[in-house]
């Protein structure tokens, strides 16, 4: 019989945003070409004419290397750039291939050494130049209670009060630069951005606790999750209203898988908050979601049924003795069989680093049996919530249903629900992830373009009347590409 093999970090990725490629093949690229780097200055957005801009992003990837994304917001294509010949970067036909060569990228500076624009070449086709759109990016450092939290804060070049977004990561220690193409697509739109390290991650300090973090030895009786999370995220919210170029009245967050949970929990303690975007966030209790994730990551694998059922079933026996405080003897003597019969993939989230009855106790009472649906009774702001159909990480339809159902009983008139077809837990598109799937960036737009005001900014409106592509010649049909659920 087929063996099951499921690492530890799948399931340990808990509600991270995976934005993650790292199982895409590789390009056979030499790595010192990979050591180029661009100047910070080159990061941002350009414009190939009104509707129709692409970003270029700073990205670190699940290894920890740099990377350079090109995202074109028109047709969806999200891919590396990796270094070409002299100043050339070039992007081939998967997110994380650099040859065979479809696209090569030519950074183009003025008289005084800035970058001006980019020229965008298709193999065997002329070249089309794409201006620079200014942005104004400034470091920046706000406190979180004991916390320096360290982040980018990027702002249209027109003149504000602007509204703004807040980005808000998954689980795991991750930086600002884990946003994939967000942080310049919601730039485009005229909104400002602010990017921040999680703490204890990047240049931010404190100590990170999240659906991601470890059995733990010493247990905090003060902690409940995910309050330091939103704690941070409303640290970030009043450092922006205190900001003259940015418009107190129009603060919002988007967040990704854990971050778009945290995003709904923010709404509900702040009443000023202008908007929420929960991106692939869990909506119902923390276990609910582990043992979803149990059974849907096997199947995406391929694993048989039978070894499904196991793995449920041995889920299900140590969330028992977590939640109740018995059978412990009973959970050891099973944990140890499956590690004499070497079946270590049976041991999912913390399961196999538990030492005490007292830590899974904890574990329940603080992390485990949380749910964020109680908080959304106190959200009076506009919700988007935004699944992928195809997600092994959040159950989409009974993370729309429940969102769905809490804000109507709340009385919330202003909330929108989608399932995108074909759509990943990073909502790339299944399979192959070579483009975010069709009608996420459309979504947002057309939501965010709704219920936001804009000082003047000059924002993309979209590929309503045509897509002019020159990352993918595909023509996309958009209506219909999202479903409301």
């Amino acid at each position: 019989m087929t063996k099951y093999t499921m690492h530890a970090s799948a399931i340990f990725c808990v509600l991270s945003i995976v934005f993650s490629f790292s199982g895409a093949s590789h390009a056979a690229t030499d790595n010192s070409t990979e050591k180029r780097s661009l100047d910070e200055a080159a990061y941002g957005n350009y414009r190939i004419d009104d509707n129709h801009l692409v970003g270029i992003d700073r990205f670190t990837t699940d290894n920890g290397e740099n990377a350079i994304l090109i995202s074109d917001y028109s047709s969806g294509v999200v891919r590396r750039l990796f270094p070409g010949s002299g100043t050339e970067f070039v992007m081939g036909p998967g997110f994380n291939s650099a040859s065979p060569v479809e696209l090569t990228v030519r950074f183009v500076k003025d008289e005084q050494g800035n970058v001006s624009g980019i020229s965008l070449q298709r193999s065997n086709a002329a070249p089309s130049f794409a201006k620079r759109v200014p942005l104004k990016r400034e470091e920046v450092v706000f406190q979180s209670a004991a916390a320096k939290l360290s982040g980018t804060l990027i702002v249209p070049a027109t003149e504000g009060p602007h509204p703004a977004i807040i980005l808000l990561h998954g689980s795991g220690p991750l930086t600002r630069y884990s946003f994939g193409p967000y942080p310049h697509f919601f730039t485009s739109l005229g909104l400002a951005v602010l990017i921040y390290d999680k703490r204890g991650s990047g240049e931010s300090t404190g100590t990170l606790l999240d659906a991601s973090t470890g059995a733990l030895k010493s247990l905090p009786q003060r902690y409940h999750y995910p309050d330091g999370l939103t704690e941070d995220a409303l640290a970030a919210f009043r450092f922006l209203q205190g900001r003259k170029e940015i418009d107190p009245e129009q603060i919002g967050f988007w967040g990704s898988s854990e971050g778009g949970m945290v995003a709904t929990q923010v709404a509900a303690r702040s009443k000023d908050v202008a908007f929420a975007i929960d991106s692939s966030g869990f909506m119902g209790p923390l276990w609910q979601t582990l043992q979803y994730q149990t059974g849907a990551l096997a199947r995406e694998r391929g694993v048989p049924e039978a070894q499904i059922e196991e793995a449920l079933a041995f889920s299900a026996l140590w969330m028992r003795v977590a939640r109740t405080g018995e059978d412990y003897e009973m959970f050891l003597a099973a944990r140890e069989k499956a590690r004499r019969e070497n079946k270590a993939w049976l041991l999912n989230w913390r399961s196999g680093e538990y030492s005490t009855l007292e830590q899974m106790r904890w574990d329940w009472d603080r992390t485990l049996s949380f749910s964020p649906l109680p908080e959304l009774k106190d959200v009076t702001c506009p919700v988007l919530g935004i699944w992928g159909e195809r997600d092994p990480l959040t159950d989409a339809p009974e993370a729309a249903r429940s969102m769905e159902t809490a804000l109507t009983e709340a009385g919330n008139k202003d909330f929108m629900t989608r399932i995108i077809p074909n759509g990943s837990h990073s909502l790339m598109e299944m399979p192959g992830r070579t483009r975010m799937a069709p009608g996420v960036f459309d979504t947002l737009r057309t939501w965010l373009l709704k219920r936001v005001e804009f000082a003047g900014a000059a924002t993309q409106k979209g590929p309503e009347a045509e897509d002019r592509s020159v990352l993918d010649r595909t023509r996309f049909v958009w209506e219909g590409a999202a479903t409301k659920r």
